[in-house]
This record gives structure tokens, C-alpha cells and sequence, in this order.
């Protein structure tokens, strides 16, 4: 069986929520530092983010979007992890990140941040984080594991 049905049958299995179209999909959510060079205000909810079997789309401030096919993401990290593995990211690359989008990976907080890291189309290392409202955090590094196939580092 091809690797994106076994992805489709085990996301419906798992999270049979996600199969309707406003369960693979938040809005809750904000961007706070990565390699997308996105202007976006670091207090707003204005981020976007839908999860299906063959696409990751990220859609920041309705402005700049970010679409990923599954196997692009190299890994997945929760929490503190997130923080430091996308700001090593940031530090390595040679894209432009906003200053004030970067504030947002060197303080200290206990809020759900959600790191995710991919190989864009040009080969080039990437990484986003995200800071998850307490109520949708679970339900989406459940639903990245599952299209995925990769762990979530220090997973809550």
C-alpha cells in the first residue's frame, strides 16, 4: 500500500476528527520565530495552520504561506525543545528573520510552543515555531505525528 494512504487510513483511525474539514484546521495559533520570513505582529493569533495526509499548510498574518508536503519535515519538537532546536535553525540559516519575530524564541515562558523543522524545495533547512492556544496544542502535534511519521521531541 502506498506510504500516503497508510498515512490517510492510520490519521482517520487515530483522530477520526480530523477528517472534517474544521477539525485539520486552527487558527489559534502564533508565530514566534523560524526561517519564514514573515511580518507578523509577535502579540497576534494570526496564524493558520491545516494538517491533511498531503499537505501542511501554514498561512501567517493572511499574508505569507507556507505549504509542506509531509515527508519535508525532518522533526517535531513540544515546549522548551522547540524553542532551542528552531533557534539553532535560525541561527544557521542565512535567511532573514525579523528581529521582532525572533523575540518571541529568546524568552523564557510556559506557554505550548510547537517547533516544526523541513527540508524546503530547494534543500535548504527550515523551521517554524509556533505557540499553540492550551486547548488545540494536543490535537496538533497528535495530527503532525500522525501525516509525519516522526516523534515529537519532548513530547507533552
Amino acid at each position: 500500500m502506498h506510504p500516503q494512504r497508510q498515512r490517510a487510513i492510520a490519521l482517520a483511525l487515530i483522530c477520526p476528527q480530523l477528517l472534517w474539514a474544521e477539525g485539520n484546521s486552527w487558527n489559534k495559533l502564533r508565530y514566534s520565530g523560524g526561517t519564514v520570513p514573515a511580518k507578523v505582529n509577535p502579540y497576534d493569533w494570526n496564524t493558520t495552520l491545516t494538517v491533511s495526509p498531503d499537505i501542511i499548510r501554514l498561512v501567517f498574518a493572511g499574508r505569507t504561506t507556507l505549504k509542506l508536503t509531509p515527508s519535508q519535515v525532518t522533526a517535531l519538537s513540544y515546549g522548551e525543545q522547540a524553542y532551542r532546536r528552531v533557534a539553532d535553525m535560525v541561527a544557521l540559516s542565512v535567511v532573514f528573520v525579523n528581529p521582532l519575530v525572533l523575540f518571541g524564541i529568546l524568552h523564557k515562558s510556559k506557554n505550548h510552543f510547537i517547533g516544526i523543522e523541513f527540508r524546503g524545495d530547494d534543500g535548504k533547512g527550515g523551521a517554524v515555531l509556533l505557540e499553540a492556544d492550551k486547548n488545540n496544542y494536543r490535537a496538533i502535534l497528535q495530527a503532525l505525528k500522525t501525516v509525519t511519521g516522526k516523534p515529537v521531541q519532548n513530547a507533552p
